[in-house]
């Protein structure tokens, strides 16, 4: 018998002003599962990542414009670590809790 885990997002938040870059109205939730956010962009999720350190683990999110001016590059999400632990994170004792800031640039070379 296959064994399944179930996604159980602690926040949930609609980005309705196109912070993140993924566009406007932009349902995105914290994927506790998978260390890092999930957005539900046209019909699909996309998982955006924290590579490093394993175990980043966030309670909730906030999307900031401070330039709209400056295209992507002015805009992003930023995702806390949310862990009550951070010690237990890799790193081990003396790890301190982060800020990781996401931005989404509309094709790869964009400058």
């Amino acid at each position: 018998m296959p064994e399944y885990s179930i996604e159980s997002s602690y926040y949930t938040w609609v980005d309705q002003h196109n912070s993140s870059g993924l566009g406007e109205n932009t349902p995105i939730a914290t994927a506790n599962l998978y260390d890092g956010v999930h957005a539900f962009v046209d019909g699909e999720f996309v998982t955006m990542r924290i590579p490093y350190p394993l175990g980043f683990y966030t309670k909730g999110f906030e999307g900031r414009i401070d330039d709209p001016d400056a295209g992507w590059k002015g805009r992003g999400l930023w995702v806390p670590s949310g862990d009550r632990t951070p010690w237990l994170m890799e790193g081990g004792q003396g790890t301190r809790p982060l800020v990781v800031h996401f931005q989404v640039r509309p094709d790869p070379l964009a400058k």
